[in-house]
Order: structure tokens, then sequence, then C-alpha cells
């Protein structure tokens, strides 16, 4: 119903204005839940077969599976990871990884990392948004969503420029 991250930033920014659980207890549940999430995804992507073999079968389903691959198996690890930080990316590149039967124990070990630096910046965020409001938690929900909101839209920029370039010195290279 709610975005993951409004919830684990307020659960954060309430928890330390409420003295109730510890931030510790946040982060390992907050790690448990996002990584299920992953693994039922990359899961939901391995069972997609039919539709799989559907996309293989059209042009431009070929080449978005093709390019998954490619990035995957030169650069999986740092994909993984990196999309938990961009919305929507996690999904994608969960269910994506699963469909061309990128290997599971090494797709867990990164949606591992992944999950638990997401859940440190995130329940960090709130824990910060808590302390500075402590009287007024809502305030500091409010700071942590919107300091959450212009890091990721710094964090995609950056990857967005990253992207471009990368265009720009294959094509010149070419």
């Amino acid at each position: 119903m709610f975005p993951g991250e409004t919830v684990v930033i307020t659960a954060g920014a309430y928890a330390i204005a409420q003295h109730s659980p510890s931030a510790l207890v946040l982060i390992l549940v907050t790690t448990a839940a996002a990584l299920s999430g992953d693994l039922i995804a990359h899961h939901v992507g391995r069972g997609a077969g039919p539709v799989t073999g559907w996309l293989r079968s059209r042009r431009a389903g070929d080449k978005l599976l093709t390019w998954a691959e490619n990035g995957l198996s030169t650069r999986g690890g740092s994909l993984i990871v990196t999309a938990r930080f961009i919305p929507g990316g996690r999904t994608a590149t969960s269910i994506a990884s699963g469909m061309i039967r990128y290997p599971r124990p090494l797709f867990a070990g990164f949606a591992l990392l992944a999950a638990t630096a997401w859940a440190l910046y995130n329940v960090g965020i709130g824990t910060a948004g808590g302390l500075l409001f402590r009287e007024q938690p809502l305030l500091g929900v409010v700071l942590g969503i919107a300091l959450a909101l212009v890091l990721s839209w710094v964090i995609e920029r950056i990857r967005a420029t990253r992207e471009v370039r990368s265009r720009v010195l294959q094509s010149t290279t070419s």
C-alpha cells in the first residue's frame, strides 16, 4: 500500500522518538523483508518460462532479454545492488535475473548485500530524522522522506550521466 522506503523511514523516526524497538532490530527485519521480496521476484522470473519464450520470439523482447543477460553476466553484482535503490529497478532486475536463469546463489548473495545496504540507508535516514525532531517525529518522517527522494534523484542522475557517457565512448570507438 505504501512504498517500502516510506514505511521504513517512518518506523525509524518513530522508533527513536518513542524509544521503541532498537534500530538494529529494525535493520534486521527490514533486511529480511527486502531480501524475501527479492528472492520471490527472482523465483517468479524463473517460473516465467512461457513468457520468456514468447519474449524471445519477438524482436524487441529478445533484444531486451539479451541486454539483461549481457548486463548481468558482465556486472551482475553491481546491477543487483544499485537497482535496489532505483524505483522499480529492484523488481525489474530481480524478475529479469530469474527469467534469464542468473545463478540463484549469486543472486541471493548480491540481493543480501543490496537489502542490507538499503535497510541501513533507510533506517539511518529515519533515525536521523527522529533524532532531530524527537518531540515531533512526523517532521522527522517528512525530512527523512524528502532526503531519500533527493538522494535517489542524485543517484539516478549520476547513473543516467554515466550511461550516456558510456554510449558516447562506445560509439566513438566503434
